[in-house]
């Protein structure tokens, strides 16, 4: 499952972005890539902020950051550590 959509820094906490989903894909493995294609579930988000009133969902805040690992929680209790793709490393 691929999500995404765009933040901005939080006024509130510095270590926090508040963030606008609008993208949300469930896509296949390369196994079943020809029998099942990528779904596109973002008019879910396009709904919620119909009903919010807001395009905002939640926020996303780091506990812990380094060059190569970052661990985060969001909004909704959930935790996340992200790791760098040591190929997309720019110098």
């Amino acid at each position: 499952m691929r999500v995404g959509g765009t933040f901005r820094l939080s006024e509130k906490k510095e270590n926090r972005a508040v963030v606008a989903f609008n993208v949300c894909q469930l896509e296949t493995t390369a196994t079943f890539k020809t029998l099942l294609p990528t779904v596109d579930l973002s008019f879910l988000f396009r709904l919620i902020a119909l009903i919010k009133g807001t395009t905002e969902n939640g926020w996303l805040e780091t506990t812990y950051l380094s060059d190569t690992i970052r661990i985060g929680r969001g909004n909704k209790g959930s935790m996340f550590v992200l790791t760098r793709n040591p190929d997309a490393v720019t110098p």
